[in-house]
C-alpha cells in the first residue's frame, strides 16, 4: 500500500492553544505539547523542517548583524530615512518597500521591514534570503522536503506568499489531483489573530475550527484513493497574553552600542566592558526579565559563533513586550520568550500514536523521514 505523509504547520499552535482544540481535528486524536526553541518563528520553522536546532541551521530572528566584508544587502534601504518618519513607518509603505526591494535584490525568502529605523539597515542582514520551502539547505542543513525530493518522492509545499484562503483552496486542489508522497501546508491565521486578540477562548476555538476544517479536507483529498496516510499538525510556539509594555528608548539612548530591539528581547553587540555597562543600565531601569550572556545562549542552543544575533541579550519575562520596538508596537498577544516559559511550548496533533521520544519540535523531522521510508 502507498504511504504518504501530510504535515500542516500552524503558526502559534502551542500548548495553551491545544487545550482549546475540542473537536476541531476529529481525525487527529493524539495530542502532545513539544519543547520549542529560543527566538521567533523563523528559527522554529527551520527547526521543524531540518530536525536541527538554531545552533546548527543558524536561524533565530528575522535580522542579524551583517558579517564583516559581507555584501551589506540592506544598505540601500537607508533611503527610507529621506521620508518623514510618520510616512516611512506606515505598514503599507514598509510592505511596498519590502516587496520592491526583494524583487530588485532577487530575494525569494520572507522579507518584512517592520519598523526598523532606516539608519540601522546599513549594518543588518537577512538570514532568510531564499524561499524556505524550496531552499536546498538551511545553514548547510537539508530539510526533509529536500531529502524527500532527492529520494525521488513527489513533494508539494504550499506557497507561503499566497493569501491564506486562496492557499488552502489551491493546496486542496493539488492534493486531490496529484496526491504527492509528502505535502507540507502552512497556516498563519492563528498567529495573526492571537497577536490581535490574545488568548480569547472564542477567538482560539473559532480559528482552530476553521483550520481544522481545512485540514480534514486536505486529508480527504490526499487519501481518497485508500493510501496509507499519516498526518501531523505541528506548531512552532504558543502565545502569551501581554500584561506589560516596556518603553526601551531612554535606556537604548544611554547604552551607546550596536543593538536591535525585538518585541521581547534586546540584542546587543559590544566589548565585555560595554556589555557590563549595558547590563548595569538595564538593571537600574528595573526591566522585568533576564540577561543572557554567551554561555546562557549556548545552553539554549542558539547560534553564538561570530555572534550573528548578538553578543548578549536581555530577554523580557513572559507577558512583557518592548513598545515601541524595531518590529512593532502594542499587541495583545506575543511569543518569543524563554524556552522554559509555557508560551514557548509548541503543540502536535496526529492520527498516529506519538512516540515517547518525540518531545520537541526538532524531533518531528526524523519521524517524517521514517514515515516516508527515507531515514532511520
Amino acid at each position: 500500500m502507498t504511504s504518504r505523509v501530510l504535515v500542516v504547520f500552524v503558526d502559534a499552535f502551542g500548548a495553551r492553544q491545544i487545550e482549546r482544540l475540542g473537536t476541531s481535528l476529529p481525525s487527529l486524536t493524539h495530542h502532545k505539547a513539544l519543547g520549542g526553541v529560543l527566538g521567533y518563528s523563523s528559527g522554529a520553522l527551520a527547526t521543524v523542517l531540518t530536525g536541527k536546532h538554531p545552533e546548527d541551521h543558524g536561524r533565530m530572528c528575522l535580522f542579524t548583524r551583517a558579517p564583516e566584508g559581507g555584501d551589506r544587502i540592506l544598505k540601500p534601504l537607508r533611503v527610507l530615512g529621506l521620508l518623514p518618519r510618520i510616512i516611512h513607518e506606515r505598514g503599507r509603505v514598509r510592505h511596498l518597500a519590502g516587496k520592491a526591494f526583494a524583487r530588485m535584490a532577487g530575494l525569494t525568502g520572507y522579507v518584512s521591514l517592520h519598523r526598523v529605523p532606516p539608519e540601522e539597515f546599513h549594518w543588518l542582514d537577512l538570514p532568510e534570503r531564499d524561499d524556505i520551502f524550496n531552499a536546498r539547505e538551511l545553514g548547510g542543513v537539508p530539510t526533509f522536503l529536500t531529502q524527500a525530493r532527492d529520494a525521488g518522492l513527489s513533494v508539494y509545499a504550499a506557497p507561503w506568499q499566497v493569501e491564506e484562503s486562496r492557499r488552502w483552496k489551491n493546496s486542496i486542489e493539488v492534493l486531490s489531483k496529484d496526491k504527492p508522497d509528502l505535502a507540507f501546508l502552512y497556516a498563519t491565521v492563528l498567529d495573526a489573530r492571537l497577536h490581535e486578540y490574545g488568548n480569547r477562548p472564542d477567538v482560539v476555538e473559532e480559528t482552530l475550527a476553521e483550520i481544522g476544517a481545512h485540514v480534514e479536507r486536505a486529508r480527504d483529498a490526499m487519501g481518497s484513493d485508500g493510501a496509507d496516510l499519516t498526518t501531523y499538525v505541528v506548531g512552532d510556539h504558543g502565545m502569551a497574553d501581554v500584561s506589560r509594555e516596556v518603553d526601551p528608548r531612554r535606556v537604548v539612548r544611554r547604552l551607546g552600542l550596536r543593538l536591535f530591539v525585538d518585541s521581547t528581547m534586546l540584542r546587543m553587540w559590544g566589548s565585555g566592558e560595554e556589555l557590563k555597562r549595558a547590563r548595569r543600565e538595564i538593571e537600574l531601569a528595573g526591566w522585568p526579565g533576564k540577561w543572557l550572556d554567551s554561555a546562557a545562549l549556548t545552553e539554549r542552543r542558539a547560534p553564538v559563533a561570530d555572534a550573528p544575533y548578538g553578543d548578549a541579550f536581555f530577554l523580557l519575562e513572559e507577558g512583557a513586550i518592548f513598545v515601541p520596538s524595531y518590529v512593532g508596537g502594542s499587541v495583545r498577544g506575543m511569543h518569543g520568550y524563554d524556552i522554559s516559559d509555557f508560551s514557548a511550548r509548541a503543540a502536535l496533533a496526529s492520527d498516529r500514536p506519538i512516540p515517547e521520544g518525540l518531545v520537541e519540535i526538532a524531533d518531528l523531522a526524523p519521524e517524517v523521514r521514517r514515515g516516508l521510508g527515507i531515514g532511520p
